[in-house]
């Protein structure tokens, strides 16, 4: 007997690298999943409208797709192929980002899952409630779900968000009430380094390291006594924890950001109960 397929897929930079890869029928199968199929689509960064319209379409058009998981294009894809959805949850209207799509005959929604997500790693990260200051390096979508989460559900002091482009800080300026601060480099990084007090969390979310090349801050920069580093990133180059971790900063990677995030999506991608015990069992999977 002919198992359906039920694919997903994977909207992103460089997919092909990714370990969800390895992961994925794992988990699957734990789901009790059966014909899970994953497939990327790479897209350039800050690409032609039509190529994100392009890859909406190809779920779209698929009858054997469920839905997908997007990194790093979540505000594009929602700008440039929002006509293309037919519905959108609270926090993708409200963010304008979407990294989560579900596939279902006549319907494909988008929604916006990473307040969730960050919020699950921040209480690995931070058990206790957040109350010192946050600067996130980088404004894209996951970042300003960051912000979102930590005056959801924590009571910081204070939250930056900073930017090379004057006008992203300008879209996401009413979303949160984040302080925006627009720079131009590294240097200016590092001068907001230095400036943080004492027990804030810093924030590698501009994907500098996986999806461009560099590193946000200089090997100059100085971390606040009793900070915390967390890159999104956990693969590519990760400099700016080894910068971290050369000051004896605690340096926390994006992999159980990551875990989380995948988790989520696939739950709604394929309609399954995500209860703590399976996710313990995908957790200790991702790790043979």
């Amino acid at each position: 007997m002919r198992v359906t397929t039920r694919r997903m897929y994977f909207i992103g930079v460089t997919t092909a690298h990714s370990s969800i890869h390895g992961i994925f029928p794992q988990w699957a199968a734990l789901a009790g999943i059966e014909g899970a199929e994953l497939k990327g689509i790479d897209i350039a960064v800050d690409a032609p409208a039509a190529e994100y319209r392009r890859a909406i379409r190809l779920i779209l058009d698929d009858p054997d797709a469920w839905g997908g998981l997007v990194t790093t294009h979540k505000v594009h894809i929602q700008r440039h192929g929002g006509d293309l959805f037919t519905e959108f949850d609270a926090d993708a209207e409200r963010l304008g980002e979407v990294n989560c799509i579900v596939r279902r005959p006549g319907r494909l929604e988008g929604l916006a899952t990473d307040t969730l997500t960050a919020g699950m790693a921040v209480r690995e990260i931070l058990p206790q409630t957040f109350t010192s200051s946050a600067l996130i390096l980088g404004a894209g979508g996951a970042a300003v779900a960051l912000a979102v989460n930590l005056y959801r559900d924590h009571r910081p002091r204070e939250v930056m968000l900073t930017d090379i482009s004057a006008a992203r800080l300008e879209r996401v300026r009413g979303l949160t009430p984040a302080c925006m601060e627009l720079i131009r480099g590294g240097e200016d990084h590092d001068r907001l380094l230095a400036a943080m007090p004492a027990g804030s969390l810093i924030v590698n979310a501009t994907g500098m390291g996986k999806d461009r090349p560099g590193c946000p801050i200089t090997a100059a920069a100085r971390f606040p006594a009793d900070a915390v580093a967390w890159d999104f990133n956990y693969r590519g180059d990760l400099a700016f924890l080894d910068y971290a971790r050369l000051q004896g900063v605690r340096a926390v990677n994006g992999w159980n950001y990551f875990l989380h995030g995948w988790s989520q999506v696939m739950s709604r991608v394929y309609g399954f109960d995500l209860t703590p015990d399976l996710f313990a069992r995908m957790q200790a999977a991702s790790r043979k």
